[in-house]
C-alpha cells in the first residue's frame, strides 16, 4: 500500500491545474523521479515537546542548517512538568547531518507560549558567533511577555551560548511583544534585525524592530515599523543584501465595496531596518469573505534582492491555496507574478483500482539554495484514499511541495518530504503539523531538512522529529553547476613555496595532491571537508626537483588539474 501511496503523491499534489500556464510559467504535471524512499530518508526523534508551539511561531523557523547540511541546530520547547506553563526553551545540535543530537538548556523558566526563530550564516558550523536564536517567553495569562536573543559562541564540537539578551523595551509592559522574527543581513554577519508585534489587549498594535551591529549583544531601542490590526498577524522577515529587508504580514484590506478581511501585506526597508515603507496589500492574491490566510499561513524569502512570498488560504471561499508569488523590479516598484492552485484539493489519481487524493493544507514554507538556484515551496499535505464521495484519511500527513530551478518559469512536484505516520492519530486536527523546511545542496542530490511535531490531541504533548529527504538532483532539470571555480597556482613558476587558490561552489570533502609528469603522487596537500567559499593553501616545493608538476583537486563530483613548474 505504501508503494502505491508514493506513486499517488507524486502525481496528485499540484499547485494548479494539470498542466497550466501562468505568466509564461509552465508546470509539467508529471511525477518527480521515483526512488527507494528508505535509502534517502534520515528520520530521528530529537526530544519530547510541550505542545505544538514548541516549534510553531508566527512565521519564524526553528531550524538552522549549515551550507553543506552537516551541522543543524533546532530551538524548541521541551516539557516543563508544569500543566499550566508547559515548556522550557532548549536547543538541540547535530554535527553529523541530523543522525544524532545533543540537547542544551533549558534557557528559560516554564512558559505557556514559546515562539522561536533562528538566524544564521551558512558557515555557522565553522565560524563561532554566526548562529543566533530568538524566543518569546510568557506564562499562563500572557501578561509577562519577553523576547530574548542568544548567540552560539563556540564551535559545534562544544557549543556554548551567550546569556539571553532582552533588547530595550522587548518585554511587558513596554511593547508587549509577540511572535519574534530574526534575520542576519546577507552581506554582513554582524548586522541582525529582530521584529515583534505589540499584541493582545495590552499591546498597541504596532510591529517593532530592533537592530544589532555587533553580532547579537547590544541592540537599538524600538523602531516602529507599521500598525497591524488586532485580527491581523505578525510578519515574516527576510533579508537581502545592500541593507534590504522585506516584511510580510496580515492586515485588514477592503477588496470589494465594504468587504474586508485580514489579507497579505508587506513593508520594506532599504537602510537595514532603520526606516520602513508604508504597508502595501499584495493585490494579486484572490480574496472573498470566506478567505482565511490566518496567522501562520505564510512565509517569505529574498533571492537576489527580490522578494518571494507564499500565502495559504485555508478558508472555504473557493479561492484555494497555497499561492506563490515573486516580485521583480526594485523596492517601491515591484511587479508580481503568482502561481497558485485554483481550488484546494480535487487533485487525484488512480493507481490500479485505488483512487488517491492529496490535499495541501497548512503551514507553507519557502526555502532557497544558492548553489543550484532552487526555490522550494512546501506545506503540510493530507493524503486520502477512497472515492469522490467518501474519503478516508490514509497514512497521515506529509510535507510536500513544488520547486523551481529557473526562477518560476517551470515548476516540479516533489516526492513526499517527510515520512507519514500510521496509527490512531487525528490527522485533521490543526495541532498535528509538520513545519520549518530548509533546502541545502550537498551533492549529488539537494536535500530538504525539516522538523515537525507528532502531537497527542488529548494531552497536547508530543514528540519532535528531524527528517531530511533527498530531492531530484539538478541533473534531472539542468547541468550540474561548476563545483570548483578559479583554480590557480601562484606564482606559476615556484622556487620554494607557492600557493593554490580555488572557490568551492558546493561544500564537501576534497583531496588535494601533487603529481609528477609520470602520474606518480609526490605530495598529499589536503584531505578534509571544506565549506562553500574561496580557499587558499600553501604549496611547499623545497623537497621537489626542478621540473613540471600537477596539482590535482578532487571532489566527489569530479576533479580539476593545474600545472606548475618548479625552478630553484
Amino acid at each position: 500500500m505504501k508503494a502505491l501511496l508514493v506513486v499517488c503523491i507524486c502525481y496528485a499534489f499540484v499547485f494548479g491545474e494539470t498542466p497550466f500556464n501562468i505568466d509564461d510559467a509552465v508546470y509539467d504535471g508529471g511525477p518527480s523521479a521515483l526512488r527507494s524512499r528508505e535509502s534517502f530518508s534520515d528520520r530521528v526523534m530529537i526530544d519530547s515537546v510541550g505542545n505544538i508551539r514548541a516549534i510553531l511561531g508566527s512565521q519564524g523557523k526553528s531550524i538552522a542548517v549549515s551550507g553543506g547540511g552537516e551541522a543543524i541546530a533546532v530551538i524548541y520547547g521541551a516539557p516543563s512538568g508544569d500543566p499550566d506553563n508547559t515548556m522550557l526553551v532548549k536547543i538541540a545540535y547535530s554535527a553529523n547531518g541530523g543522525l544524532s543530537w545533543t540537547t542544551y538548556g533549558p534557557f528559560s523558566a516554564g512558559g505557556r507560549r514559546i515562539y522561536n526563530d533562528v538566524a544564521y550564516t551558512p558557515n555557522f558550523h565553522i565560524n563561532p558567533g554566526e548562529l543566533w536564536f530568538a524566543f518569546q517567553f510568557c506564562t499562563l495569562g500572557y501578561n509577562d511577555v519577553t523576547i530574548n536573543v542568544m548567540t552560539e559562541e563556540n564551535v559545534p564540537s562544544a557549543p556554548s551560548f551567550s546569556v539571553p539578551v532582552v533588547p530595550t523595551n522587548a518585554q511587558t509592559p513596554a511593547t508587549y511583544p509577540w511572535e519574534p522574527s530574526l534575520v542576519v543581513m546577507q552581506d554582513d554577519p554582524t548586522h541582525l534585525v529582530l521584529t515583534a508585534w505589540s499584541y493582545l489587549t495590552n499591546g498597541n498594535g504596532w510591529a517593532y524592530c530592533w537592530i544589532c551591529n555587533d553580532g547579537g549583544y547590544t541592540w537599538t531601542d524600538t523602531i516602529a515599523m507599521t500598525y497591524i490590526s488586532e485580527d491581523g498577524s505578525a510578519g515574516a522577515l527576510a533579508a537581502g543584501t545592500d541593507d534590504y529587508l522585506f516584511y510580510a504580514y496580515l492586515d485588514y484590506y477592503t477588496f470589494s465595496g465594504t468587504d474586508s478581511i485580514p489579507y497579505p501585506h508587506y513593508i520594506e526597508s532599504t537602510d537595514g531596518g532603520y526606516t520602513w515603507s508604508e504597508g502595501v496589500p499584495i493585490t494579486i492574491f484572490p480574496a472573498n469573505m470566506l478567505s482565511s490566510y490566518w496567522w501562520h499561513e505564510f512565509d517569505c524569502i529574498v533571492v537576489d534582492n527580490e522578494p518571494w512570498v507564499v500565502y495559504n488560504d485555508i478558508g472555504a471561499g473557493g479561492t484555494g491555496g497555497p499561492h506563490i508569488a515573486k516580485a521583480t523590479g526594485s523596492p517601491g516598484n515591484w511587479t508580481w507574478a503568482i502561481w497558485h492552485q485554483d481550488t484546494i484539493g480535487f487533485d487525484s489519481t488512480w493507481v490500479g483500482d485505488t483512487l488517491f487524493y492529496c490535499a495541501p493544507s497548512q503551514y507553507p514554507s519557502l526555502s532557497y539554495d544558492p548553489v543550484i538556484g532552487r526555490v522550494l515551496a512546501s506545506c503540510k499535505s493530507n493524503v486520502y484514499v477512497g472515492n469522490t464521495i467518501n474519503w478516508v484519511m490514509y497514512d497521515g500527513a506529509h510535507i510536500q511541495g513544488v520547486y523551481t530551478d529557473d526562477g518560476g518559469s517551470t515548476w516540479h512536484i516533489t516526492d513526499p518530504l517527510s515520512t507519514p505516520n500510521t496509527g490512531e492519530i487525528i490527522w485533521d486536527d490543526w495541532n498535528v503539523t509538520e513545519t520549518a523546511d530548509w533546502l541545502r545542496y550537498s551533492g549529488p542530490y539537494p536535500k530538504n531538512y525539516s522538523i515537525w511535531v507528532l502531537e497527542d490531541p488529548a494531552t497536547e504533548a508530543g514528540e519532535l522529529y528531524f527528517e531530511s529527504w533527498s530531492m531530484p538532483g539538478i541533473e534531472e532539470t539542468g547541468d550540474l553547476p561548476a563545483h570548483i571555480l578559479d583554480l590557480v597556482i601562484f606564482p606559476s613558476v615556484v622556487t620554494h613555496t607557492g600557493a593554490v587558490r580555488f572557490t568551492m561552489q558546493i561544500a564537501g570533502q576534497i583531496w588535494m595532491s601533487v603529481y609528477d609528469v609520470s602520474g606518480r603522487i609526490i605530495q598529499d596537500v589536503f584531505n578534509g571537508y571544506l565549506d562553500i567559499g574561496t580557499h587558499t593553501m600553501n604549496l611547499h616545493t623545497n623537497h621537489l626537483s626542478n621540473g613540471t608538476y600537477f596539482a590535482v583537486l578532487q571532489t566527489e563530483y569530479g576533479q580539476q588539474v593545474e600545472k606548475f613548474i618548479v625552478v630553484k
